[in-house]
């Protein structure tokens, strides 16, 4: 029997996330994939709704944006629905409803809803067409993370407004969760967090942060040799911003340091918009920049600078937060065919990565942590071979962090749905 095609799937995100290059690759190239892709319990019309303000509407950068988006998903019906604020945000429910109602009655639709706020758009329209479902997809600890933006590390440690905001936030998501039909998240860890904390279902869906390909190393060559990179050389990249929770200046670079000075054959690469941050961090740290590669790449060419590189580098305090996140610069890292040296219990990563040697785990995040013998372990392990890894981590990759593998975790979560 043809199981393809029984609903309609709409995502929705609101707050403007639509303008993030982040939500343009966990949102809408999903969408994208689940258009395009028709196996198994594919859905079928996709769309996207994006709920903003009528002053987005308008605005010449919204308007480019969402025509970018549409050209890099031409499969995915993508809809502004705007509305007023001092008019009680009409008329985005009308809107809303006129859209929901132009699918037809045949199909119940699910819909797919990054973050609380989005979620209660859908649960309202739920209201009209109450055989369609609700799926919360949780992309993060967002209580924690208010408080991580504060300086606050530890939730316990809030007092105050801050304590007061964190409950606020908390709530909102343990109701969201309660009025939803299903939860999708992006660790095992944060899955454990959300049943434990919110009452969310045993059935709680992980799907981590994804990437459309698989980078091939057709420009590796060419790349290493502009660049100056010896046969023999192995380069280290760090591919970010320079955003405090990065621990760039007071972990990663002093890391980084005390690796290459142990390694004559290690190279440092930082790609990043912030260069001259980075060159200013390099400098502070006593780091001979002329000796350091510093990039910076439109987003569609990092994927083939990473192939130049040969291992990643994710260092982050294991707070709460960064302990459930699942940051997708590991999907971007992995999708090059490099190998990751990750500080212990950050990225929600899975316990067999470790086991098969794709990703080093180090410890220099807790105070006293001793530095040269983490990269004394690291050395050893890179002269273990860091090259006849590359095709391992990819092979990992088409298994977990490619869209086209993880929509099908969605999908049975749909079925799942759509049969209780």
């Amino acid at each position: 029997m043809d199981i393809a095609g029984q609903y309609n799937l709409v995502h929705i995100t609101s707050d403007g996330e639509y303008m993030a290059a982040l939500v343009a690759s966990q949102l809408f190239d999903q969408a994208e994939c689940q258009a395009v892709n028709r196996d198994g319990f594919a859905p079928g019309k996709v769309e996207a709704w994006i709920i903003g303000g009528m002053g987005e509407y308008f605005n010449e950068k919204s308007k480019q944006k969402i025509a970018a988006l549409k050209k890099r998903c031409p499969h995915v019906d993508i809809k502004m629905l705007n509305g007023v604020s001092r008019w009680g945000n009409l008329p985005i429910m009308q809107l809303m409803h006129y859209n929901r109602s132009k699918m037809g009655k045949a199909k119940r639709v699910i819909y797919h809803c990054r973050g609380e706020s989005a979620a209660q758009w859908a649960i309202k329209l739920r209201r009209s067409f109450p055989n369609d479902k609700v799926v919360l997809d949780v992309r993060g600890y967002w209580p924690a993370e208010l408080l991580y933006t504060r300086g606050i590390d530890d939730v316990s440690a809030a007092t105050g407004k801050d304590e007061a905001d964190f409950k606020n936030a908390f709530n909102f998501l343990k109701t969201t969760i309660s009025k939803v039909d299903a939860v999708t998240t992006v660790s095992t860890a944060l899955r454990d967090l959300l049943i434990e904390k919110t009452g969310a279902k045993e059935t709680t869906a992980v799907v981590p942060c994804c990437v459309t390909h698989i980078t091939n190393d057709d420009k590796r060559n060419e790349l290493r040799k502009e660049w100056g990179i010896k046969d023999d050389e192995v380069v280290l990249v760090y591919s970010g911003t320079t955003a405090k929770y990065q621990h760039l200046d007071d972990l990663t670079i002093p890391f980084l340091k005390k690796l290459a000075l142990q390694n004559t054959k290690v190279r440092l690469a930082f790609f990043s918009g912030e260069q001259e941050k980075i060159k200013q961090m390099l400098v502070d740290a006593g780091i001979d920049t002329s000796k350091v590669i510093i990039k910076i790449f439109a987003q569609n060419e990092v994927a083939n600078a990473l192939t130049a590189c040969d291992l990643g580098i994710l260092i982050r305090k294991p707070t709460l937060v960064n302990r459930v996140a699942n940051p997708v610069k590991i999907a971007e890292y992995m999708a090059a065919g490099l190998p990751i040296i990750i500080e212990k219990g950050v990225g929600g990563v899975s316990s067999q990565l470790f086991g098969q040697s794709l990703l080093k785990g180090i410890e220099i995040a807790a105070p006293g942590a001793d530095m040269n013998a983490a990269a004394n372990d690291v050395n050893n392990w890179i002269n273990e071979g860091v090259h006849n890894k590359r095709n391992a981590v990819r092979n990992y990759v088409r298994e977990v962090y490619l869209w086209s593998s993880a929509i099908h975790v969605s999908r049975r979560m749909y079925q799942q749905v759509l049969e209780s």
